[in-house]
């Protein structure tokens, strides 16, 4: 294995929460692609025609499923030390075998007409990168006839449990997120598209309100080598109604996406999916969270309110448990938020580029012309130190693989609320020192959107860099990253503001992956599907658990979704008014295969089982049954499956 395998492992992927981290080996290289578009840089000699006045606020929103299949790799953890069997849709990484809150889109849009339009798009992945969101912007160009580049703000939750085949990076990048899959890229890129479009056709006259909520209970911090036991848990709360009512909420919130393990095998939208799940039916609408200053920041574990239940899963406990103490916080909040229906909306999205020399590095500073990471091995959590030499001892990247050399940042505003994006995993001081510098522009409040249009790795302050560590490891230009960034988008924000001049020669967009000249995927046929093969039990009590089995069809076309009703046939629906469903935390779904893919036959049976509480043991976190119940099964061909029905017996 190359040391630059195990620098880009570090770099892009996460430790576990306890702080470990997997054992690499080693794999092929591939070609790198070209990251600089055709067009033109920005033209700073013209002047723009004067815009429209802007009109009547109108609000929008939109969910759209994730089209990842059931044995597609995760991507954040290295594919290391974990055995899952063959999947068409994994090579490297361990294919997984099951969900857990299904990984989703979801998009607000805000707009006073086509130049003060804002749309903010969840993703339930590890990270956005500017190759993904360019696509992004192009097919949404060729749809609509508008770009949006200015206007779209992508972010990920961070979670280690979404997708990966997204990146066509080569060499050690797949070793972050597996090989690039040009059609589940392309596919990525619609369903993104497709929730974008559907919250600009969802609007509607209404109000925007924001206010801020505290979510402290439900983080830690996990940087032991600053010295400081230290959580930030300001947690914006951005609302629309349409038409005098809650129609959807965003969240920004700093904690670090993962809970589940590589080893668990899921697909999964993980704490934020808990967070979003809880807050939703809390106040009946659609909730999504980005993340924000996640990088020290871990999942807590809040207490909450208990009851008799079975024991779950590895991590569905705690999850709920981040989930109910978030929504009883934000539940507080949203009584105060600040609503207008004539706002100030605008935005803009400016490139720079990074590297050595415009980040001012000198001749004997962290030496290494395209970047480096893990120049620090795990620090001392017990004594904070400085540890001297550590730019000298990097594992370098290469010429062929060189770390990203231009990134982007969109700074803006909705009513009295300012936002900044910044490119991947930034720490608490770092963005605090952010938004102190914006608020001293005048722009202030404002929200802090981390791990959104583009991913750079981890940033923090130099001080704190050369503490050392596992966050310091993975800034990818090493000590004075952090700071660059930070002094960058702060810039992005005056320029914007038009406090200082507009820079003349900032790059142009980059050019998407490519995704020409591939096969695609043809779906096997699914033996015996639509068939019940493992029925509910006739009678339940509180701790027991739920499984039913159905035959179903090749997970590329969808995971089925199973939904509780009553025996006869009604809905049981959750707080937000939609019936709960295998697509929320409260299930499991797992997939098995007859014959396993190793098998060569011309048909294979699909067997898709669903798992859940009769009464979960964190209260809020499921229904409260009694009575006669049953599970509807629908397969992505539109065939309902229908199980015998049960008793639950208080």
């Amino acid at each position: 294995m190359s040391l630059l395998t195990l620098a880009l492992l570090v770099a892009c992927g996460s430790k576990d929460d306890d702080g470990t981290t997997p054992t690499p080996t080693p794999t092929e290289p591939t070609p790198s692609t070209s990251i600089v578009d055709t067009g033109p840089t920005t033209d700073t000699d013209t002047t723009p025609d004067p815009l429209p006045e802007p009109g009547p606020l109108m609000v929008g929103a939109a969910q759209v499923r994730m089209p990842a299949p059931v044995g597609i790799g995760t991507a954040g953890f290295g594919p290391f030390g974990v055995t899952s069997d063959p999947s068409p849709f994994s090579v490297l990484f361990p294919a997984t075998t099951g969900i857990h809150g299904h990984p989703d889109f979801q998009a607000i849009a805000m707009s006073r007409g086509d130049h003060y339009t804002v749309v903010f798009l969840r993703t339930d992945m590890i990270g956005v990168f500017q190759q993904l969101r360019r696509s992004v912007v192009l097919e949404l160009e060729e749809r609509t006839g508008r770009d949006l580049d200015d206007q779209l703000i992508i972010g990920a939750t961070h979670t280690h449990s979404g997708p990966g085949r997204v990146v066509d990076g080569g060499g050690p990048f797949d070793i972050i997120v597996d090989y690039f899959l040009p059609e589940h890229y392309e596919r990525m890129v619609d369903a993104m598209a497709d929730a974008v479009e559907g919250a600009l056709d969802d609007l509607k006259p209404g109000r925007v309100g924001y206010g801020f909520a505290d979510g402290g209970l439900g983080i830690n911090d996990r940087r032991c080598e600053d010295g400081l036991t230290y959580v930030n848990g300001d947690l914006p709360v951005l609302a629309i109604e349409q038409e005098g009512e809650l129609h959807a909420v965003m969240l920004t919130y700093a904690i670090h996406g993962t809970i589940h393990g590589i080893d668990e095998l899921l697909l999964s939208q993980d704490v934020s999916g808990g967070v979003e799940h809880a807050v939703a039916d809390r106040l009946g609408v659609p909730v999504q969270m980005f993340n924000s200053w996640g990088a020290d920041m871990s999942p807590g574990d809040p207490v909450v309110d208990l009851q008799e239940g079975p024991a779950l899963p590895s991590g569905s406990q705690r999850i709920a448990s981040i989930g109910q103490a978030v929504a009883d916080q934000v539940e507080a909040a949203v009584v105060d938020l600040e609503w207008t229906d004539t706002p100030d909306i605008w935005s803009r999205t400016l490139r720079t580029r990074i590297d050595r020399e415009v980040i001012g590095y000198g001749p004997d500073e962290f030496d290494y012309e395209y970047g480096a990471v893990y120049c620090t091995a795990e620090g001392d959590c017990d004594v904070s130190t400085v540890e001297e030499g550590l730019d000298e001892a990097c594992l370098p990247f290469t010429e062929e693989f060189p770390a990203p050399m231009q990134t982007e940042f969109t700074v803006g505003a909705v009513g009295g609320l300012h936002f900044v994006t910044f490119p991947g995993e930034p720490g608490t001081l770092l963005a605090e020192q952010v938004l102190a510098d914006v608020a001293a522009l005048g722009a202030t409040p404002a929200m802090f959107l981390g791990y959104s249009q583009d991913y750079l790795g981890y940033s923090i302050l130099e001080d704190d860099w050369w503490q050392g560590g596992y966050e310091a490891s993975g800034a990818l230009w090493g000590p004075r990253q952090g700071d660059y960034l930070a002094a960058e988008v702060v810039e992005a924000m005056a320029e914007a503001l038009g406090a200082v001049p507009p820079v003349a020669d900032r790059p142009a967009p980059v050019l998407p992956f490519d995704t020409e000249g591939y096969d695609a995927y043809l779906a096997e046929a699914g033996t015996g599907a639509g068939t019940v093969l493992v029925e509910p039990p006739a009678t339940v009590g509180p701790t027991d658990t739920i499984t039913v089995t159905v035959a179903g069809l090749d997970p590329w076309l969808g995971a089925p979704v199973a939904t509780l009703q009553t025996a006869a046939g009604d809905p049981v629906l959750r707080g937000a008014g939609m019936p709960f469903s295998s697509d929320d935390p409260l299930f499991r779904v797992s997939l098995s295969m007859d014959p396993p893919y190793s098998g060569a036959l011309p048909e294979r049976g699909y067997h898709w089982s669903f798992e859940f509480p009769v009464q979960h043991p964190v209260v809020g976190a499921g229904p409260e049954l009694d009575g006669d119940y049953r599970l509807s099964v629908a397969l992505p061909d539109g065939t309902e499956v229908v199980t015998a029905p049960f008793t639950v017996v208080p």
